[in-house]
């Protein structure tokens, strides 16, 4: 398969990025263990099993190797590296920084590992999804979690629908700019007075249920990560409410517009009335509106005469050769997404998903989902389950089992032999949310002109 610029920089980055020189970490019994610093000062921290087998997991987000899952990690024989990554969503310096955590391992080791998989959280999954599709040789495989699947155009573009929905509907007096972010602050409590308006009444919570379906911000049972039912709109809207401020994502779109240097989101030219549609929450925006006795058309007329917000082709540009994909694969990768994400629904794996298609890595390709309510709220179980389903893909070359029945199974034996407890396995078939909102890969790069 192809690989290319993103690969390259990641390949010449290992090579000559200086490195801060690690300096020893106090370890259990069992293990060595190191500390330091990477590229851009992020700081890593390592453990080495002193019967370390050669496979290696690289956990971008977890500058804090002190969890349970790296705990059994050890307990198994596999070394792990984790660092910190950038605040203001410098997306390339913690791509980069996967290889030069590796070279870092492998000096201290003093061996090159046989085995590597980047397995990393929210921003951490998305930088695993862009290791990925650059595709640089010493990768065996990806574990991306709640985190990116759609691309940093389709997220950031359906996270601007239900902003401005919101904004439109409800006050469109509200100082929140949505884009173009220049007081941090200011921006944050302007979005949470918003919501707390959409909150206080009939009006705005219909309103919400609207802006949310824009997005497909779930509803599920705290519990069970069940979706709430269709007849229990109420409690559907309040978990809507609680998800929006982070839904909506301005403490991170900030910084990252300042990474970027300039706007790379949009809503030029987009139908909100199809994008309803298509949202498959038709039927629930609709039993809202009624019930508050508003008109639903004539707020998709106010949606369809309000102006618009437009990008900076040199940011959308950037964006897009930087954290969007071409779906091409040259190593396995293993999703993992939580029903009740607030961040992402997981319609962004059904993005991923057709991407990966349109590029014929399918096989490549597993997704696996938890019923979960919030972000990455996953038990160690779960991820260790998923880091032994992707060492055995690597080894045989054939995906195992991945039903909810043979997941749990997978977790009951790994149980019977740890000393930790790895909590339950919450698997569930994943759901099918309609399309994929506002999607943008790399047969799109270059098509967006202002």
């Amino acid at each position: 398969m192809r690989r290319g610029t993103v690969a390259t920089a990641l390949a010449v980055t290992a090579l000559i990025a200086p490195l801060a020189v690690g300096s020893p970490a106090a370890a259990a019994d069992g293990e060595r263990a190191d500390e330091g610093t990477l590229l851009g000062g992020a700081a890593y921290a390592l453990r080495q099993p002193v019967d370390w087998e050669g496979a290696l997991i690289v956990m971008p987000g977890r500058g804090n190797l002190d969890a349970p899952i790296a705990d059994w990690l050890v307990s198994e024989g596999i070394g792990v590296i984790g660092y910190d990554l950038s605040d203001d969503w410098d997306l390339e310096q913690d791509r980069d920084n996967a290889a030069a955590a590796r070279e870092r391992f492998a000096g201290f080791a003093g061996a090159t590992p046989e085995t590597t998989i980047v397995a990393g959280r929210s921003q951490g999954g998305l930088t695993t999804r862009i290791v990925a599709d650059a595709q640089p040789e010493w990768l065996d495989g990806a574990l991306p979690m709640c985190g990116g699947g759609a691309g940093n155009i389709s997220t950031w573009n359906y996270k601007l629908d239900t902003a401005f929905a919101l904004r439109e509907l409800v006050d469109p007096d509200s100082p929140m700019r949505i884009t173009g972010i220049e007081d941090a602050g200011a921006e944050l409590a302007a979005m949470n007075d918003l919501v707390a308006k959409a909150g206080a009444s009939e009006e705005g919570r219909a309103r919400a249920a609207l802006a949310a379906a824009l997005s497909k911000i779930p509803a599920v049972d705290r519990a069970t990560g069940q979706p709430l039912p269709a007849s229990d709109l109420d409690a559907r809207i309040d978990r809507y409410l609680e998800h929006l401020p982070f839904a909506m994502g301005s403490h991170v779109r900030v910084g990252y517009e300042r990474t970027v240097g300039g706007v790379f989101s949009w809503n030029t030219g987009v139908d909100y009335e199809r994008a309803l549609h298509e949202s498959g929450r038709w039927p629930e925006v609709v039993a809202a509106y009624r019930e508050a006795g508003l008109s639903l058309q004539d707020d998709l007329d106010t949606l369809a005469g309000a102006e618009r917000l437009s990008a900076d082709p040199a940011a959308v540009a950037f964006v897009e050769r930087t954290s969007t994909f071409t779906g091409e694969l040259s190593a396995p990768v293993l999703s993992l997404h939580t029903t009740g994400d607030g961040a992402g629904s997981t319609q962004d794996d059904e993005a991923y998903a057709q991407t990966v298609r349109a590029a014929g890595a399918a096989p490549l390709l597993r997704q696996l989902v938890v019923s979960a309510d919030g972000h990455c709220t996953f038990t160690p179980g779960e991820e260790a389950v998923a880091i032994r389903v992707l060492l055995d893909r690597i080894e045989t070359g054939r995906w195992s089992a991945t039903s909810p029945a043979a997941l749990e199974r997978e977790l009951t034996a790994l149980q019977a032999h740890a000393d930790i407890a790895l909590g339950d396995a919450r698997f569930v078939q994943q759901p099918r949310l309609g399309t994929p909102a506002r999607p943008w890969d790399a047969g799109d790069w270059g098509t967006y002109r202002g």
